[in-house]
C-alpha cells in the first residue's frame, strides 16, 4: 500500500535553440525552437496493498498560441516527448494516460473535452495540467498535472455497541465501497457528471459490478471485537462528486456482519475536489441499515471525515 504522501507530478519543458533542425522546419523568418517534455514522476515508498498512484504511461502535449489555437501537439507513451514549436507567450496543457484526442485544435476545444472516469484504473491514473510560458530560445518552464480522481480512505471502524446483546455478537466487516459516485469530468475543470455508478442501487451484485475494483474492496471477514478498533486504511477511488445542482453526494458504504445479519453504514461524503483524500473513522453504535441505500441515523453510527490534500500535509476535521 503506497504511503499517501504522494506528491504532483509535473511535466518539465526544456526549451532549446533551433541548431540542428532539419530544413522542413527550419523555414526562413520563422523563430522555432526543439521543446523536450519529461514527466519526472517520483517513485515512493509503498505499504501492503496500495497501487501506484503517480505512474506515467502515457503523455499528450497541445501547445496553443495566444489566439487558442494549436501551434504543437505531440503524443508518447512513456514520461518524455520532443516537440518543435515557433517562440512566445504560449499556453501549454497536458494530458497523462488519458485517451488520444490529437483532433483537438483550440484550447477552448480541449477545456470542453470530457474524460470518463473508466479511463482510469489501478495504478494508471488520468492527470492533467495546464501553464502559460513564454517560449524562447533557451529555458525550463514546470507545467504540474494533477490527478483527476479522488481517493476514500477507509481508516478504521471501532466496535461500540450501545446494547450489551450487541456486545457480545459476532461482527465481521465484511467490505467497503462506494455508491452515487461520479462517471465523469471535464479534463481541466469541475463540471457536473452525465450520469453516476450505483445510484440508488440496493442489490449487492449490481454494486460490485458497477463498481469495479476502484470502488469496492472485499475486507473478507475482519472481526472486530467490543471496544476495538479495526485499523483499515483501505483506499478506493472515484471522480469528485461537488454536489453542485442539488446533487445528492457520494456515499462510502461499510458493510458488516451482525450474527448472522447483514447491515451497512453509509457515510455521506462532504463535496469532493480533484486530487484530494477523504479519510473516513466509524464507530458503530447499533445495527446499520438494511440495504446500502438507506441511510442511517447518528444514533446508529459516528463518522469523521478528515479533508486531505493528496500530499496528506494539512487536514479539516468534519463529524458528521
Amino acid at each position: 500500500m503506497m504511503n499517501s504522501k504522494v506528491i504532483m507530478a509535473s511535466v518539465a519543458v526544456a526549451v532549446c535553440s533551433c541548431t540542428g533542425m532539419s530544413e522542413e522546419t527550419s523555414v526562413v523568418n520563422e523563430e522555432m525552437v526543439v521543446l523536450d517534455f519529461d514527466v519526472p514522476c517520483q517513485k515512493l515508498s509503498r505499504l501492503s496493498g496500495t497501487v501506484e498512484e503517480d505512474v506515467v504511461e502515457d503523455l499528450q502535449i497541445f501547445v496553443f498560441g495566444m489566439d487558442g489555437q494549436l501551434n504543437a501537439y505531440g503524443h508518447s507513451e512513456s514520461d518524455e516527448l520532443t516537440l518543435t514549436c515557433s517562440t512566445g507567450e504560449k499556453r501549454v496543457a497536458a494530458l497523462v494516460n488519458a485517451p488520444i484526442v490529437g483532433s483537438v485544435t483550440t484550447e477552448t476545444a480541449l477545456k470542453d473535452l470530457v474524460s470518463a472516469f473508466s479511463d482510469n484504473s489501478a495504478g494508471r491514473f488520468v492527470m492533467a495540467g495546464v501553464e502559460s510560458v513564454t517560449v524562447a530560445k533557451s529555458g525550463k518552464v514546470t507545467i504540474p498535472v494533477s490527478r483527476l480522481v479522488s481517493k476514500v480512505i477507509l481508516s478504521s471502524v471501532k466496535n461500540d455497541f450501545e446494547l450489551e446483546q450487541h456486545r457480545e455478537m459476532d461482527f465481521q466487516i465484511k467490505s467497503v465501497f462506494l455508491t452515487n459516485a461520479a462517471k465523469d469530468r471535464k479534463y481541466f475543470s469541475a463540471s457536473s457528471p452525465s450520469g453516476w455508478y450505483n445510484k440508488d442501487v440496493a442489490d449487492m451484485t449490481e454494486i460490485i459490478s458497477q463498481a469495479g475494483a476502484m470502488m469496492y474492496d472485499s475486507l473478507g471477514s475482519a472481526k472486530v471485537t467490543y471496544g476495538s478498533t479495526f485499523k483499515s486504511d483501505r483506499f478506493l477511488y472515484c471522480y469528485p462528486n461537488a454536489l453542485s445542482a442539488g446533487a445528492a453526494p457520494t456515499y462510502m458504504v461499510v458493510e458488516a456482519l451482525l450474527g448472522k445479519t447483514l447491515y451497512y453504514y453509509p457515510v455521506a461524503l462532504p463535496a469532493m475536489e480533484a486530487n484530494k483524500c477523504y479519510s473516513v473513522s466509524l464507530t458503530v453504535c447499533r445495527p446499520g441499515s438494511s440495504a446500502p441505500n438507506i441511510p442511517v441515523e447518528k444514533v446508529d453510527a459516528l463518522f469523521e471525515v478528515e479533508v486531505l490534500p493528496w500530499s496528506g500535509n494539512v487536514s479539516v476535521n468534519e463529524t458528521i
